[in-house]
């Protein structure tokens, strides 16, 4: 028997994003005039682009991985009784040189949609816009994953203006310049200069006119790290970010864990990276403050398909 749902739900959609690290699951009703709603959500840190950056291939446990996951939130949205089943994948899939697609369907049958960096981007930007229909005028979502980093400058209507899909994920950046936890300040400096590289190829307004938005699980788990005022529940400060990255890169794998066991388990060792990521591209926007939203990519798969329901 499947879970409920509320009179108002027009159709329930699970959508799948499988990033460089975690694979997410989220189940979610589309209602009455547009609106989303989170029904339930999972996560599974799969590592599926463990060593894809230097080979250029997903490694058999790491496939494994994946299958298994996919497997199981299969069976999760057949218990939330989902009109639709949607799989992408992201910057890992797109970095593989085997057919990934064909793989994940011949072992599952499902579809296994590999998003370009710009669709990715896109659907981060309204995915996170959705979740903040309080803002208004020009913004730029921010959404770090373990291989890519998207960027978006646009408007809070949904207008897009530019956007840029970067290759300094989480993972990525570890595996090519951290080789201890905590890493060398050799090390550290080379990954600023390769993340501050990539930023350079950016044409964004470095004003304080456009808000910044925290569109990943990165910006979400800082909010409950970084030290704020309680009158700023959804902001984080640029300056509490830099200083709480610089304690984190002198920490052992251990002590990141220790942080938050529950959310940082399988992702410890990359952590240190994401934070840097968004610390630099705080630095590099001249942004002050972050506003960080609930949702991202799964959300805004949602709001894909429901404007594809409604183009018939």
């Amino acid at each position: 028997m499947g879970h409920p749902r509320d009179i108002a739900a027009v159709m329930r959609f699970a959508t799948v994003d499988v990033g460089t690290n975690a694979a997410k699951l989220l189940i979610a009703d589309s209602e009455d005039g547009g609106r989303l709603r989170s029904v339930a959500e999972r996560r599974h840190m799969i590592r599926l682009g463990e060593g894809v950056d230097a080979s250029g291939r997903i490694r058999p446990a790491a496939m494994e991985r994946l299958i298994g996951s996919l497997k199981e939130f299969e069976r999760v949205a057949g218990q939330f009784d989902v009109d639709q089943f949607i799989v992408v994948g992201t910057s890992a899939s797109r970095d593989a040189r085997e057919d990934l697609a064909k793989t994940v369907h011949l072992r599952t049958g499902l579809n296994y949609e590999i998003l370009s960096g710009d669709e990715e981007a896109d659907w981060s930007f309204w995915g996170a816009l959705a979740d903040l229909p309080g803002l208004t005028g020009p913004c730029i979502t921010c959404d770090i994953g373990g291989g890519s980093t998207e960027v978006v400058f646009g408007q809070s209507g949904g207008t897009i203006e530019s956007r840029y899909s970067l290759n300094i994920g989480s993972v990525r950046v570890t595996e090519r310049f951290f080789t201890t936890q905590p890493p060398s300040a050799g090390e550290i400096w080379q990954a600023t200069e390769f993340i501050r590289r990539n930023l350079a190829s950016c044409t964004l307004p470095r004003d304080n006119l456009a808000v910044l938005v925290g569109a990943s699980d990165t910006h979400r788990l800082l909010l409950n790290l970084v030290d704020r005022p309680l009158e700023s529940l959804r902001q984080l400060a640029q300056q509490d970010i830099a200083a709480f990255q610089q304690h984190l890169m002198t920490l052992g794998l251990d002590e990141v864990l220790a942080l938050n066991k529950r959310d940082l388990s399988g992702r410890a060792d990359v952590f240190p990276a994401a934070v840097l990521i968004c610390s630099e591209v705080m630095r590099y926007l001249n942004k002050e403050t972050i506003t960080v939203s609930r949702w991202g990519l799964c959300h805004g798969l949602v709001l894909r398909s429901v404007q594809w329901q409604s183009a018939g």
